[in-house]
């Protein structure tokens, strides 16, 4: 386990953004599509895609945005993926945390209510490599990249929560 190693997830059914996060250094980030494969087969990929990034990364932290309580039929699938991903990391003494979209935004951006376009802008501005991902002229392309941006911005609000509160002296 790499200590301030944070694994940082979106989670989708149709795609599954993440970022790795290792103090304010961005490690890996993207968004891994599920649409690909049969709707039976996509939390296994989601699995297999977030075992590999612990194996690789050894991360002391996994993070993701929370998924509504809504009855829609396909949230029981996305909770009962980070449902995994919880055992998973426990399996290897990982610390979770999950967090609600609106406290992240809050947190990240100042806004609660900020726009999925006003995270992803004030998360470039962070980290610039990630400009290119902005202002695409398809929507679904805007869309994808969200994922990205929402994962990177709940890493970025665990390690504010994890930051000790500074001093005046």
């Amino acid at each position: 386990m790499t200590r301030d190693t944070i694994l940082a997830l979106d989670p989708g059914l149709r795609d599954l953004g993440y970022a790795v996060l290792r103090g304010d250094r961005l490690l890996d980030y993207g968004v891994r599509p599920l649409r690909v494969f049969p709707a039976d087969q996509r939390i296994a990929e989601a699995r297999a895609a977030v075992r590999a990034w612990i194996r690789g990364y050894e991360p002391s932290s996994v993070v993701w945005e929370a998924a509504p309580n809504h009855s829609v039929p396909g949230h029981a699938r996305i909770h009962r993926f980070i449902r995994s991903v919880e055992r998973m990391a426990e399996d290897t003494g990982i610390e979770t945390a999950s967090y609600p979209a609106k406290t992240v935004r809050q947190n990240v951006v100042g806004d609660g209510w900020a726009t999925k376009a006003e995270v992803a802008s004030s998360i470039a501005s962070q980290f610039p490599e990630l400009r290119v991902y902005l202002g695409h002229s398809r929507k679904w392309k805007e869309r994808h990249w969200h994922n990205l941006f929402d994962a990177l911005a709940t890493g970025i609000h665990h390690q504010n929560v994890l930051k000790p509160p500074s001093r005046s002296r």
